[in-house]
């Protein structure tokens, strides 16, 4: 067990011991904490000294005790237990004596020593959780104090003496994450295993983008669809989230990943509903697509700072021409708003998806709901790998869209729309239900095939293909090819944007110099990733010039850096890879990786243990 002192501004913490036992027990077993703890029979010193042996001195549990300065005397205890290596979480609690100073902001000091001395910092660890009581005003307030945010809550769950209450789920995430670094506690995932060749096989979550476009047409399909697959993280829990607002009745396992949607044949149970998107890009534009074309209703629609930032306009747009009415809140063409939809007042309209493909996937997987179907012509130019996952997907539960010709050429080919008209035409119909498997998600597999020639192993995705429907499949090619060629390379990253973030990251091991380019778009999605980019490679030591929307990065070894996540997901993982080829890369803010990949850096960890040992 550790044994260092843990120094705060009133207080410092210190290991317990087995001398501490008879006073632990005199405040474990008060009157006031036995009332706060769902746990309520009294701990007997034998109990409490073979606890002492089997978890504190194994490193199972942190116990401290808290000591108040002034007076050098004990005045109660904090711990932290419960440690689940496959997601790097444990939880927090405090007790403290019946005399000891109140209303000081005491307990919240040791808890948030605890926490970020010992969880975060000794332990590595991502998340911290806490439950209380929800009677329990005091505990309530410090764990607000202490920088923990409420995660649930839920009613009526039974203590041991058989008294139901109320409880409050708190969590806190770690501010950083230090790439180099060793934890006290090794990750432990489940996912991740060592084939009889050798090679390392990872098994990642379900892919987001098809997630939240299952559970839209499923939620619009006439009967049951059981989703197999599913992704739970912050975006798809925003999606739900909202799916029970809007009155869908769904059953969904987090555990086994599956979601089971009873379908509403395309009309909304309620027709007045207030939805919070989240960050959600997906939740974003589909569900306003769906709601801006229903027979009836208001819905207000509220997303996270960072989705207010994202741009809406373009598919609001189109709504107003197809009969909806827009309310804005506050700028145009942004978050916060309210739709009133008129069904569709005609059977063609005009989408520019130059900002995002998101557009015009969205008013297809709407479109039959228009009872004389929708022709949806497409103006600017971007990727179609999205659009065509869109398409699959609605296939999948009985909707065929036709295309142009030129539309045609640009998705197969060029990958990107060229100038001269093109549309789509989606019949008008009612959603199949189905049973549908989700597929391993590609992008969230991209990070471990970046990993592999750094690492010097070969690393796999178990049930992912060169068949996958998703565009970043692409990304293990492209860095290949990337990677063995010694010359200076231009490569377009239109078909799979997501990953020109981890691209860049790995490309610095060449011997050339590298410019990526077709992503001028990804200025425009959780952060400006172009200024990612270039800002986290700059502070690492690493070349880049940027030119226009194009990024040219000169081959180097990083430095030690703090690398800003901007919020976004996609940074805090892609520039992960630099921590595999330095010490000292700190990622800022690294739980942003729960927008998608809630249990990232904990399969990092993972990964990275196997290959170094």
């Amino acid at each position: 067990m550790n044994t260092e002192i843990i120094n705060g501004n009133r207080i410092y913490l210190r290991p317990i011991t087995a001398d501490d036992t008879a006073m632990v027990l005199s405040w474990r077993n008060s009157d006031r904490t036995v009332r706060n703890f769902y746990y309520r029979k009294p701990i007997t010193e034998e109990d409490h000294l073979k606890w002492l042996t089997d978890k504190v001195n194994t490193g199972e549990v942190w116990q401290y005790i808290v000591i108040l300065k002034d007076t050098d005397s004990p005045i109660g205890c904090v711990y932290l237990q419960h440690i689940d290596p496959a997601t790097l979480t444990g939880e927090t609690g405090v007790f403290f004596s019946e005399d000891a100073p109140a209303g000081q902001g005491l307990a919240t000091e040791a808890v948030r020593l605890l926490g970020d001395e010992v969880g975060f910092n000794m332990l590595g660890l991502l998340h911290l959780e806490a439950k209380v009581m929800t009677k329990n005003t005091a505990s309530m307030k410090l764990h607000e104090n202490a920088g923990y945010r409420i995660a649930k809550e839920i009613k009526g769950e039974t203590c041991t003496d058989g008294e139901v209450v109320d409880s409050t789920y708190f969590i806190k995430d770690a501010p950083v994450y230090r790439c180099n670094r060793k934890p006290v506690i090794k990750a432990k995932t489940g996912k991740i295993a060592v084939t009889d060749d050798g090679s390392i096989e990872v098994t990642v979550p379900g892919s987001k983008s098809i997630t939240n476009r299952a559970l839209l047409i499923a939620m619009l399909a006439d009967g049951v669809s059981d989703l197999e697959g599913v992704l739970f993280s912050d975006d798809t829990e925003s999606f739900l989230s909202c799916m029970e607002s809007l009155g869908i009745e769904f059953e969904a396992d987090r555990k086994k990943c599956t979601v089971r949607v009873k379908g509403c044949n395309g009309h909304i149970p309620n027709k007045q509903a207030s939805l919070n998107v989240g960050s959600a890009g997906t939740a974003a534009r589909f569900l306003t697509a769906v709601l801006g074309l229903t027979d009836g209703g208001e819905y207000r629609l509220d997303s996270s700072d960072q989705m207010k930032k994202r741009p809406m306009a373009p598919l609001l747009d189109s709504l107003k021409d197809l009969g909806c009415q827009v309310i804005y809140e506050g700028e145009e063409g942004f978050f916060p708003f309210t739709l009133k939809p008129h069904g569709f007042s005609k059977a063609e309209v005009t989408v520019d998806i130059e900002k995002s493909s998101q557009f015009l996937s969205a008013l297809l997987i709407a479109a039959p709901m228009s009872s004389a179907g929708l022709t949806v012509n497409i103006s600017g130019e971007h990727g179609l790998k999205y659009v065509e996952m869109t398409r699959l997907i609605m296939k999948s539960f009985g909707i065929e869209t036709a295309e142009t010709a030129a539309a045609h050429e640009a998705a197969t080919s060029a990958d990107t729309l060229s100038d001269i008209p093109r549309a789509y035409r989606i019949p008008s119909g009612t959603y199949r239900p189905a049973d549908y498997d989700i597929e391993p998600d590609a992008s969230a597999a991209a990070y471990f095939y970046a990993m592999a020639p750094i690492l010097g192993k070969h690393i796999t995705v178990k049930g992912l293909t060169g068949a996958s429907m998703q565009g970043d499949i692409r990304f293990p090619e492209i860095l290949n090819e990337a990677l063995k060629s010694d010359a200076p390379l231009t490569i377009d990253m239109n078909s799979c944007s997501d990953q020109a973030l981890t691209l860049a990251a790995s490309v610095i091991n060449r011997k050339a110099p590298t410019t990526i380019n077709g992503i001028s778009h990804i200025r425009h999605q959780e952060c400006d990733r172009i200024n990612a980019i270039v800002t986290n490679l700059t502070k690492a030591g690493i070349k880049v010039t940027e030119n226009g929307d194009d990024i040219t990065i000169e081959p180097g070894k990083p430095n030690a850096a703090d690398i800003d996540s901007f919020g976004d997901h996609r940074v805090a993982m892609a520039f992960s890879l630099l921590g595999l080829m330095q010490n000292g890369i700190t990622i800022l803010d690294p739980c942003c990786c729960s927008k998608t990949f809630p249990d990232y850096f904990a399969y990092f960890d993972e990964v990275r243990e196997m290959c170094y040992n």
